[in-house]
């Protein structure tokens, strides 16, 4: 429950302004890579529900209404599902989004099979106690042959803080584990990431009842370095260009902090 409590007090705490910490010319273009992306999976069947689990503000859960979808909004934190609520109110779509308070862990007041599609942006899977047991929950409610588009912390890309830090024990660790911790400075509201190892994939999949359909690293190109060329529009389309070119090389994906995978409900052997 600790993790729980710390998970829910950071993402309570930041809620009133959590869109606007992921708003800058950056995140714009990120997350325009991001949709690209996820639109090959939407369900051609707009009556077919979807859910986006981890919603927090419900960003990508609004994006899926907006394309004419019923929407299930699914969150920890009870404030970031305030905040989704409003901003679902403020575009008149009430009547088509549910919202739930729970955990990736259990989630037990959705019904099983029933989404065709089930989104969990940001990393929610990574900031469970156990994403195995996250991911056959994810499963249980996906509908036959449905799909889970999700995003996961990079390993590789971890080490970085360590190493500048000059942290040798825990560098150590963080290899030999792959969990680290929520860097908030607030040592209450830090709780245990999991990482993911590219060569692990399909197996922590398979071993869910989900088939690995696609896997993207992002973002390749470093432009949090170079925000100020994302404001030039020319420059911006130049750029996502050659960020979808190389994001779907695996050699490239050393260099990204995040993957993004998409996998597809088989059959989960008990």
């Amino acid at each position: 429950m600790a993790r729980r409590n710390a998970n829910q007090r950071y993402h309570d705490r930041v809620a009133g302004r959590y869109e606007e910490i992921y708003s800058d010319s950056y995140w714009q273009w990120h997350d325009g890579l991001t949709w690209d992306y996820l639109k090959p999976f939407l369900p051609s069947d707009q009556s077919r529900p979807v859910v986006d689990l981890g919603c927090g503000t419900g960003k990508w859960g609004r994006k899926l209404l907006k394309s004419g979808y019923r929407v299930t909004f699914v969150d920890l934190s009870v404030k970031m599902l305030d905040q989704a609520r409003s901003e679902v109110e403020q575009m008149g779509c009430l009547e088509k989004a549910d919202f739930r308070q729970a955990d990736l862990e259990d989630l037990s007041t959705l019904s099983p099979g029933t989404f065709a599609l089930a989104l969990a942006m940001g990393e929610p899977i990574c900031c469970t106690r156990s994403p195995v047991r996250a991911l056959r929950e994810i499963q249980r409610i996906l509908g036959t042959a449905g799909v889970l588009v999700a995003t996961l912390d990079h390993r590789l890309s971890g080490m970085d803080f360590y190493l500048e830090h000059r942290q040798i024990d825990e560098l150590e660790r963080f290899v030999k584990t792959g969990r680290t911790h929520w860097l908030t400075r607030r040592t209450e509201e830090q709780f245990e990431v999991h990482t993911f190892e590219v060569e692990a994939l399909g197996r922590f999949f398979a071993d869910a009842g989900l088939e690995l359909l696609e896997t993207i690293g992002k973002t390749v190109l470093p432009m949090r370095k170079c925000r100020d060329w994302l404001d030039d529009s020319d420059i911006r389309r130049r750029l996502a260009r050659m960020e979808k070119q190389l994001s779907r090389k695996p050699a490239a994906w050393g260099r990204c902090s995040h993957l993004q995978v998409a996998a597809r409900k088989t059959s989960l052997e008990t």
